[in-house]
């Protein structure tokens, strides 16, 4: 990438070269090239009067228009960006303020029952602070988006780094979440890398339902098309319903941060007709599970794939060319300048291709760092520089990254580790459900033994169950407690909420079947 090129740039250059060409279309509502560089540059002369390069924004609303614009003009402005998720309380929303020292915040009047601003108004005032509430909407000018200033102190924290253009709060092992500082060459780096290994061009019809406030958002949907010249799809609300409808209609070949266990979930005789023009998509899961996306929705071009917010995004992925069953069963390959190493949990020691250990990376994508987070930092890299991951893995036979876990999920049974990933996938060959989750809960005697939780396993006898199970596993994988549910908390990535599920089983929420 040239060097100072910005993410807006890319915007300019469409509109300058193609501006009729529609750049993006939410719930179906389109804007071409040309247009959406218009709106960036009026939300410019709005936003100019509240926030001054190097400051730090909010973006605390749904995907719209009006987000878009405004992430890109503060793009253009050399403003950071603090995009939100709009899921968060008030009171989580004063946490980022002051963890991120936001001199501005940017909402919306109304969301899905919400208000937004008269939420952030009632928080954000009694903490003192000295910041201007701006509320943005697709039906107004930039021009007539109503303003409200806080009067207090200003914050005192350090300036962002000259390069960071974005701030991405994720939640860590703590209860104060973490600020992921990026930059427009890691995003743009990033993003040619997905356009590449997704074959994108400007004739491609991308279809996503990833939020913006999501990096899944602004860098696999919003740069990568930006990247690649083609046309966006997206939604203002996830519904699976509406996805297979927009597919069918737009006919999109290429999808990203699709929930596809809903679209299964709803499925009908016709869908897999409705999706056939869809050839290439990512998601996370076990190799059943994606087997399935390509079985029964016909989405032969599925991969997995693996990254995080610090490291922009897509760390690993593959091409479609590649063989399915090595698309499903692995993660794929980092791309070149990117760098993995597999390390003892306990020594950090390196380890040799095909033992499990600790993820590590290096390279130019990986965040610069945590925003005024000094502990965060000395917890999150080594000393030689590389990213502590917290996820287990393996590098395979052909040099792909296979992730087993969460390091966090592993379960320790009287000394004894193992990684949920095995008794799961033994539950569901056995069960006949994709849906499992294995987790540790505590024990007098063993500190942790497996438990299950389960959603419509096929099963007529939980003692023939365990019978099986343990001619499979060893007798302290095999699990002590099975539970029901009608499904499996998940995060935005797909990743299951082992947290929450422990707390269903504390509370007596499950239903005990063994």
């Amino acid at each position: 990438m040239a060097a100072g090129l910005r993410i807006v740039d890319l915007l300019r250059h469409h509109a300058e070269q193609t501006p009729n060409r529609v750049a993006l279309r939410i719930d179906g509502e389109p804007r071409s090239f040309l247009q959406l560089h218009q709106g960036v540059l009026r939300a410019v002369g709005r936003l100019q009067a509240i926030a001054r390069p190097g400051e730090r924004v909010g973006l605390w609303f749904h995907n719209c228009f009006a987000w878009v614009e405004c992430f890109l003009a503060l793009d253009l402005l050399g403003v950071v960006s603090v995009p939100i998720n709009t899921r968060l309380t008030g009171s989580e929303l004063r946490v980022i303020m002051e963890a991120a020292a936001l001199s501005a915040i940017i909402t919306t009047p109304t969301y899905r029952k919400r208000r937004y601003t008269d939420e952030a108004i009632a928080t954000l005032a009694p903490a003192g602070r000295s910041l201007a509430v701006l509320e943005a909407s697709d039906t107004l000018p930039p021009t007539d988006w109503p303003v409200m200033t806080l009067n207090g102190d200003r914050a005192t924290l350090p300036a962002s780094p000259d390069d960071v253009f974005c701030i991405q709060y994720t939640s860590g092992t703590t209860s104060v979440p973490k600020g992921v500082m990026l930059t427009d060459a890691a995003y743009l780096q990033t993003a040619s890398y997905v356009a590449r290994c997704q074959r994108l061009t400007p004739t491609s019809r991308f279809i996503s339902a990833a939020p913006f406030f999501h990096c899944s958002g602004t860098m696999h949907a919003l740069t990568v098309c930006l990247l690649a010249g083609c046309t966006l799809d997206s939604l203002s609300v996830w519904d699976p319903e509406q996805f297979v409808d927009t597919v069918s209609l737009r006919q999109s070949d290429t999808a990203h941060m699709i929930y596809f266990r809903d679209v299964l979930a709803i499925a009908t005789p016709t869908t897999r007709e409705r999706l056939s023009s869809l050839q290439v998509a990512h998601d996370l899961g076990t190799a059943e599970f994606l087997l399935r996306i390509a079985d029964q929705l016909g989405v032969t071009g599925i991969s997995n794939l693996y990254g995080m917010t610090e490291t922009c995004g897509q760390f690993t992925m593959w091409t479609p060319g590649e063989p399915l069953t090595q698309r499903v069963s692995g993660n794929g390959r980092p791309q070149p300048g990117n760098q993995i190493r597999i390390v003892d949990p306990d020594s950090s020691a390196e380890m040799p291709a095909g033992a499990t250990g600790e993820i590590q990376m290096r390279g130019p994508t990986i965040t610069k760092g945590y925003f005024a987070n000094a502990e965060a930092m000395e917890s999150g890299f080594t000393r030689d520089g590389w990213f502590r991951s917290g996820d287990l893995g393996r590098i395979g036979e052909d040099g792909e990254l296979i992730y087993v876990a969460r390091l966090k999920e592993m379960i320790r049974v009287g000394g004894e580790n193992l990684a949920p990933a095995e008794v799961e996938q033994a539950l569901r060959d056995l069960c006949h459900t994709s849906q499992v989750c294995a987790l540790g809960i505590p024990d007098s005697r063993l500190d942790e033994v497996v438990a299950a939780v389960l959603v419509a396993p096929k099963v007529s006898d939980w003692v023939d169950l365990v019978a099986q199970l343990r001619e499979r596993l060893a007798g302290f994988k095999v699990p002590r407690a099975m539970y029901l549910a009608d499904s499996l908390p998940v995060t935005a990535t797909n990743r299951v909420q082992r947290a929450t599920l422990r707390q269903w089983i504390e509370s007596g929420q499950l239903q005990r079947v063994m």
